[in-house]
């Protein structure tokens, strides 16, 4: 059991440090930056979609 842990524990440090293609720090910056301008604009987006209905529903209560 231990054999197998261990050669497994091999065939991903190798395949992580052959096979997989890292980006370069420009791109990893740039995707990071994409990244928090659309989460953030995703989130105003669903702000203002609350202020929205919670207002309609205000006024919908204060009719009844």
């Amino acid at each position: 059991m231990r054999e197998k842990l261990t050669k497994l524990w091999k065939d991903y440090s190798l395949e992580w440090r052959t096979k997989v293609e890292w980006p370069a720090l420009p791109q990893l910056f740039s995707t990071t930056v994409a990244v928090l301008v659309g989460s953030l604009l995703l989130a105003i987006v669903i702000g203002l979609i609350d202020l929205i209905f919670s207002t309609v529903m205000r006024g919908l209560y204060s009719i009844f």
